[in-house]
């Protein structure tokens, strides 16, 4: 695959897999150093993603509320 089509997001996703091969305690200690930071894991989602799917919980919720109460 030529690495001029590609986009940023790939090369750096590209790049960071092969950084993983060659050193896999690298991962574990990225993972800890992100935990402590508070950033959450949420497997490459964007905050649009998470946006709808906070949205479908609470939707979710207040039907079943609404139901629950006829």
């Amino acid at each position: 695959m030529n690495s001029n089509k590609e986009t940023p997001e790939k090369q750096r996703e590209h790049l960071t897999q092969e950084e993983h091969k060659k050193n896999p305690a690298g991962n574990f200690n990225d993972h800890l150093n992100r935990t402590q930071a508070g950033m959450p894991n949420t497997s490459g989602m964007s905050v649009k993603e998470i946006g709808v799917l906070i949205l479908i919980v609470v939707v979710l919720f207040v039907g079943y509320s609404v139901y629950k109460m006829f």
